[in-house]
């Protein structure tokens, strides 16, 4: 489970923040980790959840060994090896989106705001 867990992690911040520094892809992961409750048998049904991620069902997952580096982030995320530089955020998007959401940003990294 521990295998899957990380593989879905380490999906999420590829997809959502392989282009942004150190700190945008730790926060993209902690995101994940608080919306499943840094619960590791949560995080691929917290990923998978309608809406959710930019990217979860409308691109092709990446291949393994395009993983291969997140994998130790991912691992580092999840046990808090981390700082946490979304400062407990739940939510994020990308500068060119335009949520309807009326929450109050916490911090912006990069090309993200972080909720």
């Amino acid at each position: 489970m521990i295998d899957q867990a990380l593989a879905c992690l380490a999906q999420t911040i590829f997809m959502e923040a392989r282009g942004e520094n150190h700190q945008g892809q730790v926060a993209v992961g902690y995101v994940l980790m608080r919306r499943a409750e840094f619960k590791p048998e949560r995080i691929c049904s917290e990923m998978a959840r309608p809406a959710q991620f930019s990217w979860y069902g409308k691109q092709k997952p990446p291949q393994k060994s395009e993983l291969k580096p997140y994998y130790l982030l991912a691992w580092r995320v999840m046990y808090k090896l981390e700082p946490d530089y979304s400062k407990g955020s739940t939510h994020f998007h990308n500068f060119s989106v335009n949520p309807r959401w009326k929450m109050k940003p916490r911090v912006t990294i990069q090309n993200h705001i972080f909720y």
